[in-house]
């Protein structure tokens, strides 16, 4: 779905809400963002207004509100041959066959399993879940 300046003025509007702040000129860490709530963004864009962002573009753009107003490709349309794919696959051992699983869940799949893979990793590491 290519989203509408409404879909773009909320995506901005939870921007801001999820950092604690309106300047969205900057990466998302170097904002002040978690994971988990860039995790909760991208769930939100999906699931509330149909448009998919990949969560390593939000969490690795040198610009928040560059990348959540920036028109996206119309769907059908052409793409360069050097554009990286939104959800592109690692490139090493099982992940050709665990990415293509992990790609087919939706958002909310993917959120409750990051979910319970932090409480796992934290309860090994003798960190709080």
């Amino acid at each position: 779905m290519t989203p509408t300046d409404d879909v773009h003025a909320q995506a901005l509007k939870l921007a801001r809400t999820y950092l604690g702040q309106d300047d969205l000129n900057g990466g998302w860490f170097d904002l002040g963002g978690s994971s988990l709530d860039a995790a909760r963004l991208v769930s939100s864009l999906d699931h509330d207004h149909g448009w998919k962002v990949a969560l390593q573009d939000l969490l690795a753009a040198p610009s928040v509100a560059e990348l959540l107003t920036v028109p996206t490709t119309t769907p059908g349309a052409p793409v360069a041959a050097d554009t990286p794919s939104p959800v592109a696959a690692p490139a090493a051992g099982g992940a050709d066959v665990l990415w293509p699983a992990l790609a087919r869940l939706s958002a909310d799949e993917r959120l409750a399993l990051a979910h319970r893979l932090l409480g796992y990793v934290l309860r090994e590491s003798g960190g709080q879940p």
